[in-house]
């Protein structure tokens, strides 16, 4: 799992999001909600915590496992 180039799909995807629905839950990790608020600050810091939430996105298929 590349995980540079899901970093860069997240935020690609982030990008297109109306700012309306940021607060929308899109990952639950150690039984903790994320928006998509929480989930770019976390997966732009690179944090173990954003890993997981890249690998949650695939998993629901809202991102795309490349390469």
């Amino acid at each position: 799992m590349n995980l540079e180039a899901l970093r860069a799909e997240f935020i690609k995807t982030y990008a297109a999001v109306p700012a309306k629905l940021r607060s929308e839950i899109i990952a639950l990790v150690s039984e903790k909600p994320y928006n998509w608020d929480t989930s770019y600050i976390e997966i732009s810091n690179k944090t173990q915590i954003g890993d997981e939430i890249l690998k949650h996105l695939v998993q629901i298929k809202l991102l795309s496992e490349k390469g």
